[in-house]
């Protein structure tokens, strides 16, 4: 594992992060050390992205004098705040605070391909990966799909009350959206869309409200 600070905020980076990014980035299509090169190039880029994301989220806890820590884990991260602190306007913010500056972080890695003439190199792929994760990976979070950041944004509209609500919404879009990802042969997208299906439906099989 890594462990560093950023802006006084504790890092950790699990191994499983840079094994996902690596899989994502098409690490099993590795033949030469061209490609080996593009891999590593979009793991730094996801890296990036999803450490902006997280800090969104951290810098906003922080901004409420809470304490934070981000964990990049498979399949992105999280940062972390005592449970039950916030109220539902701040725990809003604090959801909404990740998708929105890595959206920001998207838009000037396209303003940068669109207005400044960068040569076809690595350094221009790097920036088209780096534009490419910051939206995709924002975008999706934004599904109302709990545990996903729109799900949470959803939980903090509805409240405690409408739980089974809440989970039957996550349900029924991550199996329309892991209908589309069959159809269409994104398989890494359908095993996610499966997973939070399942998830979803547990959840909504206990709620009480």
């Amino acid at each position: 594992m890594i462990h560093f600070r950023l802006f006084g905020i504790p890092v950790t980076v699990q191994p499983w992060f840079w094994l996902t990014a690596a899989f994502l980035g098409g690490a099993f299509r590795i033949k030469t050390s061209a490609d080996l090169l593009e891999v590593g190039l979009f793991m730094l880029a996801a890296f990036i992205s999803i450490m902006v994301h997280e800090l969104g989220h951290a810098l906003t806890i922080r901004h409420f004098r809470l304490p934070t820590e981000i964990v990049l884990q498979a399949f992105g991260g999280y940062a972390a705040y005592p449970a039950g602190v916030l109220n539902r306007p701040r725990s809003f913010l604090v959801t909404a605070a990740g998708p929105a500056i890595q959206v920001v972080l998207g838009a000037a890695a396209l303003l940068v391909l669109i207005f400044v003439s960068l040569p076809p190199t690595h350094i221009q792929l790097f920036v088209y990966f780096l534009m490419w994760v910051s939206f995709a990976w924002a975008i999706l979070n934004c599904f109302p799909i709990y545990p996903l950041d729109g799900g949470r944004m959803l939980e903090s509209i509805l409240g405690p009350r409408r739980q089974k609500l809440l989970f039957g919404i996550g349900f029924g879009t991550a199996v329309i959206l892991g209908l589309f990802a069959i159809l269409n042969s994104f398989l890494f997208l359908a095993i996610f869309m499966g997973l939070f299906a399942w998830t979803n439906y547990q959840h909504m099989s206990r709620a009480v409200s």
